[in-house]
């Protein structure tokens, strides 16, 4: 089959918006991740999916729902509690990744519940998005380009020095709080097109790779967003292509731009040095 015969299907015009949005867009708060090591802090927020996936079949609603609500309540509550505890993000990213792992596996057991059922929320599936998914793809995709623009200063002070913000007079603590909110959002979302295990593919890779060439924010913004456009949309072509699995070829294809841009900058360096 051709692939322009594909986005003839709604089902495909549905994965090639995705992908736009997801590579486009979300992508962009990988930086926030990368540039404030918050790289174990999706793990905390992975965990507290599953809780969230098990309080919603308990009651239920649809897994996804709770997974989504428990990713954007804990995202918010990560920031004050670090500041309360005085311990850095990560520590408190680690102290709700046990607790609601615990919790979650106390609900299967309590209640009766299969497992398995709540772990679906780990397994994503690009062509298996309904208009709904789509829409609240398009909503914090929205959400996080507003932030971007409207608070681009405020990000680039407290992405270069958190202290340095405050004493200017930038409210960093909330702008750090509603970044890792973003954040926790975005990866929401995106677990529902590439599942949880290919989150990084992403949220991270096109960032780190941006993080390489960039030399301010706004470069280092749009590089994302297009190596992130190109990962997603030429991954899903080249599955199209090829009838290879979707989430495996997105990821890799986001491996392997990475590679490229790291040998490029690797040249580079070695060139200037002859």
């Amino acid at each position: 089959m051709n692939i322009a015969t594909y986005f003839t299907y709604p089902i495909f015009q549905r994965a090639l918006i995705a992908c736009i949005l997801a590579g486009g867009v979300i992508s962009l708060v990988g930086i926030v991740i990368v540039v404030l090591h918050l790289t174990t802090i999706r793990f905390a927020l992975m965990h507290t999916a599953l809780l969230g996936s098990a309080a919603a079949i308990v009651l239920s609603l649809p897994p996804v729902w709770g997974a989504l609500f428990a990713i954007a309540v804990t995202a918010w509550l990560m920031g004050p509690l670090s500041d309360k505890l005085k311990v850095d993000t990560g520590v408190s990213g680690a102290l709700f990744m046990t607790g609601s792992l615990a919790l979650a596996f106390f609900f299967f057991y309590q209640a009766g519940i299969p497992a398995m059922e709540a772990f679906d929320v780990f397994s994503g599936n690009i062509l298996s998005l309904t208009k709904a998914d789509v829409i609240s793809l398009s909503v914090v995709s929205v959400t996080i380009l507003i932030l971007v623009i409207c608070f681009y200063r405020e990000l680039q002070l407290v992405l270069y020095n958190e202290d340095l913000a405050l004493t200017l007079g930038i409210q960093s603590k909330l702008v750090r709080n509603i970044m890792l909110l973003s954040c926790g959002m975005a990866i929401g979302v995106v677990m529902r097109l590439v599942g949880a295990l290919l989150v990084d593919a992403i949220i991270l890779l096109p960032a780190l790779g941006a993080l390489q060439l960039g030399s301010s924010l706004a470069t280092v913004l749009v590089i994302t967003s297009l190596f992130g456009l190109i990962s997603t949309v030429l991954g899903l072509l080249i599955a199209l292509k090829l009838n290879w699995p979707l989430g495996v070829t997105i990821t890799l294809t986001g491996v392997v731009v990475l590679l490229l841009i790291t040998f490029y900058r690797k040249l580079r360096e070695h060139i200037r040095r002859k």
